[in-house]
């Protein structure tokens, strides 16, 4: 019975990965990209190019940093964190993305 638990678990997290990975929903103001990354292995520039390119499929480029969140029941356990940016155009005079920041995991 051990055996058969330890075989559906290794089963179970084979499918898992640490990358990060899209999620592609609409906002009110139009298209929206959430980014389901761990915050231990993947860098900020990595959740952006993500983010880069699955609003490109819009024609669009990222306009900016919607929010961050620690959501391991919608991302995953390995990737608990997400990072929802706002496609769409950027001004040209806006600042910079403001860089991600580390999402504060709750006590166990």
């Amino acid at each position: 019975m051990r055996t058969l638990l330890v075989a559906a678990a290794a089963l179970a997290l084979a499918g898992c990965s640490t990358d990060p990975r899209p999620l592609v929903p609409d906002t009110a103001q139009g298209p929206a990209s959430y980014v389901c990354y761990n915050s231990a292995a993947a860098s900020p520039e990595e959740v952006r190019a993500i983010a880069e390119r699955q609003c490109g499929k819009s024609g669009l480029g990222v306009a900016g940093l919607i929010g961050q969140a620690f959501t391991p029941f919608r991302c995953g356990i390995l990737t608990p964190s997400v990072a929802a940016f706002q496609c769409g155009y950027a001004s040209t005079w806006a600042a910079p993305l403001p860089p991600l920041q580390p999402v504060p995991t709750p006590a166990q």
